[in-house]
This record gives structure tokens, sequence and C-alpha cells, in this order.
């Protein structure tokens, strides 16, 4: 019993993990500004609690190659998470989102405070 208790102390629920400063923005560097306008758009759309599917985008068929490798890095640096929803599959922010989000929202607060 006492086994069981010890592997149950260290589970760590990866969905909330979080990445220190330093991880954060050497992420961050690695999104390109088009990557940046994606993620904006998953941010606005999950404010409505909806997440937000890359094929209703107005130019995805035209650029799905771009659209496709920016929601592919999103995700894999743990920014937003698919959910399957019947034949959709909106893209939600995730914890770490959040973390980037507030990032973001910082350094645009800097660059209107320098001009």
């Amino acid at each position: 019993m006492g086994t069981e208790k010890s592997i149950i102390e260290k589970y760590i629920d990866l969905d909330e993990l979080e990445y220190n400063e330093n991880t954060l923005k050497f992420l961050r560097k690695k999104l390109d500004d088009f990557t940046i306008n994606i993620f904006r758009q998953v941010v606005n759309e999950n404010r409505n609690h909806r997440g937000l599917v890359k094929t209703r985008l107005d130019d995805y068929h035209n650029m799905r190659k771009k659209y496709d490798s920016a929601f592919l890095m999103l995700e894999a640096q743990g920014f937003i998470e698919k959910k399957e929803d019947g034949t959709a599959t909106p893209y939600y922010i995730t914890i770490r989102g959040r973390q980037l989000g507030t990032l973001l929202s910082e350094e645009r607060r800097k660059l209107e405070e320098e001009q």
C-alpha cells in the first residue's frame, strides 16, 4: 500500500504543466508573426467559449501549408490543443497558452510605451 501512495504522489498532470519564464521566452522566439496571429485568433475564439476550427478560416484552402505549419508549431509547443467534436476539430488554448498570451500582452504594452 505504501508503494501505491508514493506513485500517486509522484504523478504529475502534464496538461497542467507550466513553463518557467526562460523556457516561455525561448519558445516565443521561435514563433513568427503569422503563427502569433493564429494564436491570437485561437485566444479570441476561446473568449467566446468556442474553439477555432482551422478549416473555417477565410483563406485556409489557399494557404493550407502555412496554416498547418502554424497550428502544428503551436500544438507541439503546448500552447494549443485540439479536441475532437464530431466532424470538426476545434483548437483551444492550454494553460501554457495562457502564459504565452500574458507574455505577448506584456510585449505589446512595452512596445506601445516606447512609441
